[in-house]
């Protein structure tokens, strides 16, 4: 894939954030960030008087792992994965993210490398902002500082999570865990049970629990044949959530 190349904010860099308004609803964006939640809407209003406005179509590369890092991002609309690749080329999932995520502030700190690789899911709407701006900002308000440290502490827990269930847990439990917690994160109600809202892959289900599309393959078959859940064009729709939860209780 090639690196997303950037569309410029049409308001001019460096414009006042009034001209972004259509676009970004400060006080959504509060609600749904753990870094943004700390912030007043003056707050976030200075920090984004610098940001540009950037477009990413379906499945693009935001960045690589490995590049230099000058910005952050946040993401106003879409849905990004952020994942590793090995030596031979097999992709291993750490998270997704939504609306509100912001992502690649660790290189924007240590000033090293990007540490993974993000890729858009689904068109998305970011906000990038270079690290001078974000670095000052951070000296001015250390209370926000301190919630930019909560929110990448709680993105740790996450990845020992990962760890956790990629060690200790077989297929079905991980499998299961994971559809739940997409389940509870971008569910919406639907007929027939909680549909999640994020069409992904069979391989790219098999890279967030370590299996092979196969596998995941079978599972899934093997669930929508007992009716815990339907599979369709990358749609899942879980319809007995107490017997899946069940299932991710299996050592």
């Amino acid at each position: 894939m090639d690196t997303l190349l950037s569309a410029p904010n049409p308001a001019g860099k460096g414009a006042h954030t009034g001209a972004m308004a259509p676009i970004c609803d400060l006080a959504a964006l509060r609600e749904r960030s753990l870094v943004f939640a700390a912030m007043t809407e003056a707050e976030i209003d200075e920090l984004l008087r610098g940001a540009r406005l950037v477009e990413v179509p379906a499945r693009r590369v935001v960045f690589h792992a490995g590049e230099a890092g000058d910005s952050l991002y946040v993401l106003l609309s879409g849905k990004v994965k952020v994942s590793l690749l090995s030596a031979d080329g097999k992709e291993a999932i750490l998270s997704l993210m939504g609306a509100g995520d912001v992502f690649g502030e660790m290189s924007l700190l240590d000033g090293l490398p990007r540490s993974a690789t993000v890729t858009s899911l689904e068109d998305c709407r970011l906000m990038q902002i270079g690290r001078q701006d974000f670095v000052q900002f951070l000296k001015r308000h250390a209370d926000v500082a301190l919630k930019l440290l909560a929110a990448l502490s709680q993105r740790l827990r996450t990845t020992n999570n990962l760890v956790e269930n990629l060690s200790f847990y077989h297929l079905p439990s991980r499998l299961a865990r994971l559809l739940l917690d997409l389940g509870q994160r971008h569910g919406k109600p639907a007929p027939n049970g909680v549909e999640i809202g994020l069409r992904l892959s069979q391989e790219e289900l098999g890279n967030l629990v370590g299996a092979s599309r196969e596998s995941v393959n079978k599972q899934l078959r093997a669930w929508a044949d007992a009716g815990l859940l339907e599979y369709r064009q990358g749609a899942i729709v879980i319809r007995k959530v107490d017997a899946l939860f069940m299932q991710s209780l299996t050592a």
